[in-house]
This record gives structure tokens, C-alpha cells and sequence, in this order.
């Protein structure tokens, strides 16, 4: 599932988004709002893989907005210029969709910004810095990392790195797909195999869901299930 919000200052262009959303499975649609800052400040305080992005608005700029947003947030713009299109992929935009929205056009979008976020390939690697070692690790090896002070463990099949740094820097060097489920805690949703009221199992580790985090990790797993 992706967790999608729509940024857009005409109202039948949102209730159009909101209608071709809710007709996919792959889009928890969690917010709708009528200008960029707005829209700036709900991704600063939540966890959003996906902007639904018109460009011409007014205060902040759509393509303003993509600049200062995590570049982990994954951005489809929607508007009615085709002159930006060559500005939105240099911002490297997962699409850009042209009003009038075509519904096939749409799901052509979301499968493509699905795909990119989601998806985790066996051979994609990160690098870990560790004391004077460097580690290339690759992304589907990582169970889980937990957080100790100042320091976060990756918990790998077979061993364990430890890395001086916090929870803010070490989501910005992962997919999307890590997502924080505790403050103590991130782990790729992947390798979740049972969720139950206040935990989840990764293997036989018992990883606690924070209160804060409960409500989006339940949405993810109902949502996903009934797609």
C-alpha cells in the first residue's frame, strides 16, 4: 500500500483523485489539501510515500514544494502545462499526468510509483559505515534495526553491524519500504510475517509497535490484504 496524499487547489480535480484512489487497492489515501504548505507540513509529521502533486498553485509551487520535501517521498504531478514536464523529471518525478486525467493513465502511474517504492530486489545493496569498517549490505539480508542511544543496530541474517547515528539519518539512506513501527524500531514491512494487537514477528524477534505508529501499521495490513 502506498500512503498517498493529493496537494491540489481545485476542488473537482481532488474529488476526481479521491474517486480514481479509491478504486485501487494499492493507495491508502490519507489526506487532501487545497495548497503546498499544507500538504509541506502533514509530510514533515507523517510517514507519506506518494504526493499526488498539481504544479500551479498559488504561495508554493508544486515543483517549489518537490524541492523541499525528502526525496524519499515519491511525487506524481497532475496538472493541466505540459511545459513543466521536462522540469518535473528533472526533479525525478515517478510520472507526470497531464488534466484530464484518464483513469487508465492514472492506474499506469500508480502501478509505475508502486513498483519504484515498493518493490525490493535481492541485489540492492546500501552502505554501512561501522567504526573504520565499511560494509556493502544488501537490503533484503536486513531484518530489522533497533536503536540504542545514539547507535542503530542492523540486524542481518547472520550478524549484527552497529552504527553511530540516528533514526531521522538512517531512514533518509533506506527505501521507503523501512518504515518505523517504534521508536526503537524500523523494519522492511516485508519481512513482517505475523502482526498481532501490540507487536509483530520478524522470525522469532517480538518487535513492539509504538502507539504512535499503531494506527498506520494496522491500515497498511487490512488494506493490503483486501487488495
Amino acid at each position: 500500500m502506498l500512503n498517498t496524499i493529493i496537494i491540489d487547489d481545485e476542488p473537482n480535480a481532488i474529488n476526481l483523485l479521491k474517486d480514481y484512489s479509491s478504486n485501487i487497492g494499492k493507495i491508502n489515501l490519507m489526506a487532501s489539501f487545497r495548497n503546498a504548505i499544507d500538504g509541506m507540513n502533514f509530510i514533515e509529521n507523517n510517514v507519506v510515500d506518494l504526493v499526488l502533486l498539481d504544479i500551479n498553485m498559488p504561495k508554493l509551487s508544486g515543483i517549489s514544494l518537490a524541492k523541499l520535501i525528502n526525496t524519499k517521498v515519491g511525487v506524481i504531478f497532475t496538472t493541466a502545462y505540459s511545459e513543466y514536464a521536462v522540469e518535473s523529471y528533472k526533479l525525478n518525478a515517478m510520472d507526470y499526468l497531464l488534466k484530464p486525467i484518464d483513469f487508465d493513465r492514472f492506474i499506469e502511474a500508480i502501478n509505475k510509483a508502486d513498483n519504484i517504492i515498493n518493490s525490493a530486489p535481492s541485489n540492492d545493496t546500501i552502505i554501512i559505515k561501522s567504526g573504520y569498517k565499511i560494509f556493502q549490505v544488501h537490503l533484503n539480508d536486513i531484518l530489522y534495526l533497533e536503536k540504542e542511544g545514539n547507535y542503530i543496530t542492523y540486524h542481518l541474517k547472520g550478524k549484527s553491524i552497529l552504527v553511530r547515528e540516528n533514526v531521522g539519518t538512517t531512514l533518509d539512506n533506506l527505501p521507503n519500504y523501512f518504515k518505523q513501527i517504534h521508536k526503537s524500531y524500523i523494519v522492511p514491512l516485508s519481512k513482517i510475517e505475523i502482526i498481532e494487537q501490540n507487536h509483530v514477528l520478524i522470525g522469532s524477534k517480538k518487535i513492539p509497535i509504538g502507539r504512535s505508529y499503531k494506527n498506520e501499521i494496522d491500515r497498511f495490513f487490512k488494506s493490503d490484504h483486501k487488495s
